[in-house]
């Protein structure tokens, strides 16, 4: 018997039975551990689940992981890709990139703003607030109607309330020519040096065992049984039984071995997400230039966000042929679900083509497309609402729901350390 059973061996689950004191265990249904953070090879390049990054403005976070793992650290060079142009993310700090019409629309829409007096309730009224009609109509609607499957108008504030809005100074000299820089905070970040994201995985496991915890793989959990003082999961591969009970699963995954009260299992079934297919393309030519990560607002085109992983260092450069990431999000149900992997890639390379980032469907030498299940959390207008009577439900039962899927909260890695942290701390101080 153990002190804590957690249930899920991804980023959360490894470093929460790292950072706890007492000794835990971690169930893994794969046969690899990581979740939304482990990698796969193509023909000798690791990649992701989308291009994930070591980056935290938590700096204890930030050099636990650069520690742990060698790391590259390299300046970012992202881009959004606007009818054929590479304009400076974010988009207001490159408005002369812009011709003249979208320039001055964009300018004066943000000089000359109606909606800037309103309160913004939903996520579209606070870029049209925060940014005039101009830069919202022209690329923050679009790409995040692309990204999000779902309309901004029905979505709430919790993505983007934190970005500020720009100074006028800054964009009237972006529209002028004059170099700006948004967010210096972004401009650097880390990724491991060879292995992708998996490394980071690999290296947490290895704490976890330094310090005894048990880390299995291959384990279905079957029913999950409350005792007395105590939580027993029965696996395909025997019982186990703690103290305390970590979730890192996905919640509607995890609530499937409760019988739940209708009101939550209502509030949970109204819980929205995205599903994905990452891409991998390897070209003998490409046109993305020297950029790590292309946003495409164009909703003729499938995917979102394109990455060269070449960007990333030696061991993701093969010298012969370029290695990029495209990512298309949908909804479970929706048309882009119905689509075959070989209808989505065939999608994605026409793509390429169309916005001439690749001159020719013979310039593929190789494709590789993965299928996630949970990817991204939607925060419809609801979303607050019915996260929290679900995850008070489980709290309520002492149950502790910690990770993006398993909090329903759009995490990144960093955020999800942090919040494994600060809960090995306050059930620390209650030991």
């Amino acid at each position: 018997m153990k002190d804590f059973i957690v249930i899920g061996g991804g980023i959360a689950g490894l470093s929460f039975g790292y950072f706890i004191n007492n000794k835990a265990t971690i169930l893994e249904k794969n046969s690899t551990l990581g979740g939304l953070s482990r990698s796969y090879d193509f023909n000798g390049v690791s990649y992701d689940i989308g291009p994930h990054i070591i980056f935290s403005k938590h700096e204890e976070i930030l050099k636990l992981h650069t520690e742990i793992i060698r790391t590259n650290k390299i300046k970012r060079s992202n881009k959004i890709f606007f009818k054929n142009n590479f304009i400076k993310y974010p988009f207001e700090n490159d408005l002369s990139s812009l011709n003249e019409e979208d320039k001055n629309y964009c300018l004066q829409e943000f000089l000359n703003n109606p909606y800037e007096n309103y309160n913004s309730t939903n996520m579209l009224q606070f870029f049209l607030k925060t940014f005039g009609e101009g830069i919202t109509r022209l690329y923050l609607q679009p790409y995040n109607e692309k990204i999000w499957k779902y309309d901004p108008g029905f979505m709430d504030t919790q993505m983007v309330e934190r970005i500020p809005k720009p100074p006028k100074e800054d964009v009237i000299k972006s529209a002028n020519g004059e170099e700006t820089e948004g967010y210096l905070h972004q401009l650097f970040f880390h990724y491991p040096n060879k292995g992708g994201f998996q490394s980071l995985i690999d290296a947490y496991e290895k704490l976890n065992l330094s310090k005894d915890n048990q880390v299995l793989t291959d384990i279905e959990v079957q029913e999950i049984v409350k005792a007395d003082n105590s939580w027993i999961v029965k696996t395909n591969n025997g019982e186990f039984e703690a103290n305390n009970l970590i979730n890192t699963a996905p919640i509607h995954e995890f609530s499937k071995y409760f019988t739940l009260p209708e009101d939550i299992l209502l509030a949970l079934n109204e819980l929205k997400f995205n599903s994905i297919y990452i891409v991998m393309i390897q070209v003998n030519k490409d046109n993305l230039g020297d950029n790590f990560a292309l946003y495409v607002p164009n909703k003729e085109t499938i995917f979102h966000r394109l990455s060269k992983l070449d960007f990333l260092g030696k061991n993701y450069n093969l010298g012969d042929r370029t290695t990029l990431m495209a990512e298309v999000t949908f909804r479970p149900g929706s048309y882009i679900a119905s689509l075959s992997k070989e209808d989505i890639t065939k999608e994605v390379i026409n793509g390429l083509v169309n916005e001439g980032l690749i001159d020719h469907k013979d310039n593929v030498l190789d494709t590789q497309i993965k299928y996630e299940k949970y990817a991204y959390v939607i925060y419809d207008l609801n979303h607050r609402k019915n996260t929290d009577k679900v995850l008070n439900f489980f709290h309520k039962n002492k149950i502790y729901n910690l990770g993006r899927f398993a909090q329903f909260e759009y995490l990144n890695t960093d955020g999800v350390v942090k919040n494994a942290l600060e809960l090995s701390k306050t059930l620390n101080e209650d030991k």
